[in-house]
């Protein structure tokens, strides 16, 4: 009896390590690195955890950091041979991080399709065109974003304006109504630029304008032309001319790398540009207040605006790239939960017809937008060519000419692209 108890009591214990040692030997982690963003944060550990209720072995673990460190602090953990399984990269990126081998081919077969065709038909014409390096597919979007103008309605009643009825159609409308609505002791702005962030940031900002303008930052030949008459223009009356009227600029600005547009949301500033997904950080007052406007042009006959994606990929150094893919798949084919969330457009075929879209301000002027935007120039060497623009502009804010600033901005690109 004894030695029977013994025997069950053993095949008990050695049961139990087995069952242990096996759901520890095929548990899968996954590693999601992200930007720094409280609404995607919640959203994302949310349907995670429904991710791994429905796949028991596996878990995802998601860190974050804000977007000016996010990409070097990824690439330094990438080039230690510790790569995450899920990134966060913006589509400027792709060109790079596709040469150097850091990301995986979409697999197909994870968002249920069996070729790049098909899988371009889940998404609004172009939301994958920026992902795509030399006819492959390397991730999805997050976010398939394009640009609006917002506006703090009761600024513009205070003003006997009507925010719908008198929002600017032009750059010019623009800077004269942001003149009027900016007071004299400086605690209230009309309008300004995002200063003193990164590259991309201001990129978002000057690739509609430049477009509009017809200036190209490469010409044909493969040499700079961000100095042309036309790329002139374009900053001297846009941004230049903030600074010339003195109602914008750096030392007016406040710098938040988690929230760039801080001085909108706290109700300091009229009005601002941004994406569909900025009102998740608006103040409470701002949220009951706010305005969405198409992006004011040059000719609002022939709109030109920005496409971007804050995209979702795999790294090629993963061990675990197809729960990687289905868990992305699973993600962001929640097109209602993610613009409800986060105010994120996952760039979903149909996104804009929506129970969370329709309930959305400014849904239709965003899915308007998508129409007539373009993704910024494409270069491996994007980051320090943005940075000599980046550089310029911050020059002619302190008084140094436009075309000076430009012509040294060009001779600085043309050198990176020599190398």
């Amino acid at each position: 009896m004894r030695f029977t108890q013994k025997l069950t009591i053993a095949g008990l214990v050695s049961g139990t390590a087995l069952l242990a040692l096996t759901s520890t030997s095929f548990s899968t982690e996954l590693t999601f690195w992200h930007h720094t963003y409280p609404p995607a944060r919640d959203f994302i550990e949310k349907k995670a955890a429904e991710f791994t209720k429905l796949h028991p072995d596996i878990t995802i673990n998601l860190h974050d950091d804000p977007h000016g460190d996010y990409e070097v602090k990824l690439l330094a953990a990438i080039a230690a041979g510790n790569p995450p399984d899920i990134v966060n990269v913006l589509d400027y990126l792709f060109p790079l991080y596709a040469g150097r081998n850091i990301l995986a081919e979409v697999d197909n077969a994870a968002f249920g399709v069996d070729s790049t065709e098909a899988l371009n038909e889940l998404y609004q014409p172009q939301a994958l065109s920026g992902l795509t390096i030399n006819g492959k597919v390397y991730g999805v979007p997050e976010e398939f974003n394009t640009l609006a103008l917002f506006i703090n309605k009761a600024h513009l009643e205070e003003a006997g304006l009507d925010a719908e009825a008198d929002a600017p159609k032009t750059w010019e409308e623009l800077f004269a109504l942001a003149e009027k609505l900016t007071t004299e002791d400086g605690s209230r702005l009309g309008f300004n630029w995002v200063w003193n962030l990164d590259p991309y940031w201001y990129a978002q900002q000057y690739w509609p304008i430049l477009k509009q303008y017809g200036c190209d930052v490469i010409g044909e030949d493969g040499k700079a032309a961000i100095n042309s008459d036309a790329c002139v223009a374009a900053f001297t009356e846009t941004w230049k001319v903030l600074i010339d009227k003195k109602i914008g600029g750096p030392s007016m600005a406040t710098v938040n790398p988690v929230n760039a547009l801080q001085d909108f949301s706290e109700g300091r500033q009229s009005m601002a540009i941004a994406g569909i997904w900025a009102p998740p950080l608006f103040s409470d007052a701002v949220k009951e207040q706010y305005v969405v406007a198409p992006l004011p042009q040059l000719d609002p006959e022939n709109p030109a605006t920005l496409l971007n994606s804050y995209a979702l990929a795999v790294t090629a150094g993963s061990k675990n790239k197809k729960e990687a893919f289905e868990f992305l798949n699973f993600l962001t084919s929640d097109s209602d939960g993610y613009l409800e969330a986060t105010g994120y457009v996952t760039g979903r075929k149909g996104w804009n017809e929506t129970e969370a879209a329709k309930n959305t301000r400014g849904a239709q002027v965003f899915a308007e937008g998508q129409k007539h935007g373009s993704f910024v120039w494409r270069s491996e060497t994007w980051t320090q060519e943005g940075n000599a623009i980046k550089s310029a502009i911050e020059q002619f804010a302190q008084g140094v000419p436009v075309k000076e600033a430009l012509d040294q901005a060009a001779s600085q690109i043309d050198s990176v692209r020599n190398r």
